[in-house]
């Protein structure tokens, strides 16, 4: 049971849409349309269980790279292309002090969310253009454009389409000023500045767009294969993880835990009596009902044909609320197809010992709620039955 309750448990329902988006075929305008209205899941990076290794790499690397465009700008402002008026130099000041402060963050605090990645993108461009516009030499000031190509592949991997095309629209803009001032202000070749924005134009704008089009494609389809197509609800790829966070949460919380098993009674019957498509009605109804009642505290996935496991956690005498509702949520309606269901539960309160017993607590607690729902069940449905361990 403990494999077959891991595989259905993915990321938080919080955190997730719970329907499954339609894959978008062969139309590439449909897939462009997709990409930008896509919701962006920003908090993703510090919940994955799989990229937590990874986290404190990011936060170094994107420090690093701040601390050390930060002392590219002390080496500008005491050099013999300092800005020429006191302005220009106040400005490198206070670029100089935000990137140490930026840096200090990015060294020192846990990985942001969303706030906190979007400001970083908005800082980064703003220092970027206020550099390159900065430079009195002109020609150099098109090769400094380039560094917009760091906070193009920033954006790639942090933020949402309409952000990345906001800093492709802002890096274009502003290369564009760069390129007409060097035009007008130096002897270069013009054929060669065009040569040289073309290069450019390819690696700060399309290239970013193209790889972020490109990884959230890939993203999504990852991100979705632990979901029930049918219901929205996670599947048994995404179960393992989800309990697993769920369980060190609820023990570092001091919460109690409890797994609870629903199957819809003479599930066949609805079937064979109704047809197949009302059958699926069926169970995405329970699947909303049950989402519904259970709401944040819950992590629920669809585990079988008719069947679903909830985790949940907090104060026991929520959680005990909670279960003995859970058979009025979802049969409780006057439906056309009228159904049942069975409910199995075991609860571990904050005192029990099963808490020392990490992933065999687990695999004990989820068959003896998958037992309580047969007793229930064997009683004639409609029912619960709980137990405590």
């Amino acid at each position: 049971m403990f494999s077959f309750l891991l595989s259905e448990f993915g990321a938080k329902i919080v955190t997730m849409a719970r329907q499954v988006p339609s894959p978008s075929g062969s139309n590439p305008w449909r897939t462009l349309k997709e990409w930008f209205d896509e919701p962006h899941d920003y908090e993703w990076l510090g919940q994955q269980r799989s990229s937590r290794p990874i986290q404190p790499l990011f936060r170094a690397l994107l420090g690093f790279m701040t601390m050390i465009f930060g002392i590219t700008a002390i080496f500008k402002l005491i050099g013999p292309d300092a800005p020429p008026t006191q302005i220009g130099k106040y400005l490198a000041v206070s670029v100089i002090v935000g990137c140490f402060l930026v840096a200090a963050f990015w060294f020192t605090q846990p990985f942001p969310g969303r706030r906190g990645l979007i400001a970083f993108a908005v800082f980064a461009d703003i220092g970027f253009a206020g550099a390159v516009l900065m430079v009195v030499d002109r020609e150099s000031a098109t090769f400094g454009c380039i560094a917009f190509v760091v906070s193009g592949t920033y954006a790639t991997l942090f933020v949402s389409a309409r952000w990345l095309l906001a800093h492709a629209v802002w890096a274009t803009g502003v290369s564009t000023i760069v390129f007409f001032l060097a035009f007008q202000e130096t002897n270069a070749d013009i054929t060669t500045l065009i040569a040289r924005a073309l290069v450019l134009f390819t690696a700060v704008t399309l290239l970013p767009i193209f790889s972020h089009l490109t990884w959230r494609t890939l993203y999504r389809d990852a991100r979705y294969s632990d979901r029930d197509p049918l219901t929205g609800l996670l599947n048994r790829r995404g179960l393992e993880p989800a309990i697993l966070d769920l369980f060190e949460h609820a023990r570092a919380e001091h919460w109690s835990l409890a797994f609870v098993v629903v199957d819809i009674d003479k599930f066949k019957l609805v079937n064979d009596v109704h047809g197949h498509f009302e059958g699926d009605q069926v169970i995405k109804r329970t699947a909303d009902r049950l989402s519904s009642h259970l709401g944040q505290r819950a992590v629920i996935g669809r585990v079988g044909g008719e069947e679903y496991l909830a985790a949940i956690s907090g104060p026991i005498q929520l959680i005990s609320v909670l279960i003995g509702g859970i058979v009025e949520a979802i049969s409780g309606h006057p439906d056309t197809v009228p159904t049942t269901v069975s409910v199995g539960a075991v609860i571990m309160p904050t005192e029990s010992k099963a808490w020392t017993g990490g992933a065999t607590a687990i695999s004990v607690a989820s068959n003896v709620a998958d037992s309580m729902m047969y007793q229930a069940k064997a009683a004639g449905g409609n029912g619960l039955r709980t137990a405590e361990i």
